[in-house]
């Protein structure tokens, strides 16, 4: 649910208890500026230069052109700063103009400060990339991203124009727009309540639906997710609850199935690990995305499809976030981009990124809506006194690959399923025939096995149903090796410094649910932008706009044809 103030565009996220709300997402991480590398906007390929100035790419990505079609692609042309050069003194950012605006969409906002005063409103801040000097390029056109944060007592409240801080590379048909919106994160986590109506977990079992579903037509998705471990709409319950095998029974506030949950350091939404019933019902992008920076993505033309950059972002009604990259969010000394998308987009190596050493700790690179922060994939689990880290693990996600021919054992599964979850090298093993129009991709997953009890392998995995093709395995009581820490099911763990959710490489990514109580929590909206007003004619989506445009048949879009 969008509400647009007239001459604002401005966007309000409204209660997750009672009132449901929508944020329109918008991602993206680049600062438009050059850096030491070099990457060709065809292939992605990084090559070292010496730099000064701005950085010339050959195409500009999302003018349809085969730069389209490469991991990696940029365009990127300049900016007022260059994230090399950086190295001043920070300063709190002062970009966002829309502050009047708050008494009206949030009655009870205290008087707003500067956050560096309050209590628990400094590490917000201070973790703002500082955006007020920089531009991008959005295919010719120069835009001005903004974020920025002022505090009352109880909440700190982020205006932005949920614009990428990086020239954009578009990969889903839908244009990239300014989307003023103001969106408050508690400065202090709050405990979910007690007594709160809760589904438990196995209200998973409707997966059965997904099953059938593919096996009888799997082009056309279920009317929802049917996972019921997000919520789709105001008649969803908004709890799960689950007795662990510690001993704690815990209860959780459901993310939305399509929709904002948190916000990360450039102002940008991040929404859940699905996306909604088309391309891939109510699949998983990153399953889609390259192994590594400079390889194809598959299919070829993204514009039918649901790719995301090297970043973890993608255009909707509004970019947002799937998944992070961490080494598009780090920082300069004065709060500036410190890496510009050319040379962050190269540190996009899937396997990597689920079971590389971590050196050091992350750094924060967004705030989840009920408060707690959300870092990078390598945890600190312990400080001296000094405050100095000394132990730093990589974090694994719990959540394990199943595939969706777990839910039920038809005998015509195998046909349709047989390949699920084999091991692979090349997507050809996983599909006969057309590889472009293919359910599956071999992806790298985490799967139950090995000496660990989960091991990090390349197999078939299923495109579709995201939330039920993974498994969440209980490790409460097995934390995991000296190289990893395993995570909750939300993706959180308690580190040194308190709990923290944590940006991995597999399922759910981000945020599988909310440990604390959340607010301005989304329950409808968002996606590949399959709501108006953002329909395109040609697009494979069901717009609901009454015009029946291109893939749109009365198959899938009964709504228009």
């Amino acid at each position: 649910m969008k509400f647009q103030l007239p001459n604002h565009r401005l966007v309000l996220a409204l209660a997750a208890v009672g009132a449901l709300g929508g944020l329109s997402a918008c991602a993206g991480d680049d600062v438009g500026t050059t850096a030491s590398t070099a990457t060709d906007s065809t292939t992605g390929d990084a090559s070292t230069t010496s730099t000064t100035g701005s950085t010339d790419a050959t195409e500009t990505a999302g003018t349809g052109s085969e730069s389209n079609s490469q991991a990696g692609t940029s365009g990127e042309t300049s900016s007022t700063t260059d994230p090399t050069d950086s190295g001043g003194e920070w300063q709190p950012a002062s970009c966002f103009t829309d502050w009047d605006q708050v008494p009206g969409l949030y009655e009870e906002a205290g008087e707003l400060v500067p956050c560096a005063g309050v209590p628990g409103g400094e590490a917000i801040l201070r973790s703002l990339l500082v955006l007020d000097d920089v531009t991008i390029d959005n295919n010719g056109a120069t835009m001005d991203p903004c974020v920025e944060a002022l505090c009352d007592e109880t909440y700190a409240y982020i205006g932005s124009n949920q614009l990428p801080h990086y020239d954009f590379v578009q990969t889903t048909p839908n244009a990239l727009t300014e989307n003023v919106a103001i969106v408050r994160v508690p400065l202090a986590s709050a405990e979910i309540a007690g007594g709160v109506e809760a589904e438990p977990v196995t209200v998973q079992s409707g997966c059965i639906d997904a099953y059938d579903q593919y096996l009888g037509n799997p082009g056309q998705a279920t009317n929802r997710d049917p996972s019921y471990l997000c919520a789709a709409n105001q008649n969803d319950a908004l709890y799960l609850e689950e007795t662990l095998e510690s001993g704690v029974t815990v209860t959780y506030s459901k993310i939305a199935c399509l929709g904002t949950v948190g916000l990360l350091t450039n102002g940008s939404p991040v929404y859940g690990p699905n996306e909604a019933g088309m391309p891939d019902p109510w699949g998983s992008p990153l399953l889609a995305m390259p192994d590594v920076a400079g390889e194809p993505y598959l299919p070829d033309d993204l514009m039918n499809g649901a790719a995301l950059d090297l970043c973890g972002g993608h255009t909707a009604t509004t970019m947002h976030y799937h998944g992070v990259n961490e080494a598009c969010f780090e920082q300069a000394e004065d709060g500036t981009p410190l890496q510009s998308y050319v040379s962050a987009s190269q540190a996009w190596d899937m396997q990597a990124m689920l079971e590389g050493e971590c050196a050091v700790e992350s750094g924060i690179v967004g705030w989840s809506l009920d408060g707690f922060p959300i870092k990078g994939p390598c945890v600190c689990m312990a400080r001296d006194g000094d405050g100095v880290c000394t132990e730093v693990k990589r974090t694994r996600s719990a959540w394990v690959y199943d595939g969706l021919g777990a839910w039920s054992d038809d005998p015509d599964e195998e046909a349709a399923l047989g390949i699920e979850g084999s091991e692979c090298l090349e997507d050809s093993e996983c599909c006969s025939g057309d590889v472009e129009g293919c359910d599956f991709r071999c992806a790298y997953v985490v799967a139950e096995g090995g000496g660990d009890g989960t091991e990090v392998r390349k197999s078939c995995a299923l495109l579709d149903y995201a939330w039920c093709t993974h498994r969440y395995v209980d490790r409460s009581v097995d934390p995991g090796t000296a190289e990893f820490v395993y995570l909750d099911r939300c993706n959180g763990v308690d580190g040194a410094d308190g709990y923290a959710y944590h940006a991995t490489a597999s399922f759910p990514y981000v945020n599988g649910c909310f440990r604390g109580q959340p607010v301005d929590s989304v329950t409808m909206g968002g996606g590949m932008g399959m709501e108006p007003p953002k329909c395109m004619q040609g697009q494979m989506m069901c717009c609901g706009d009454g015009v029946c445009g291109g893939p749109e048949t009365a198959d899938n879009c009964p709504e228009d044809c």
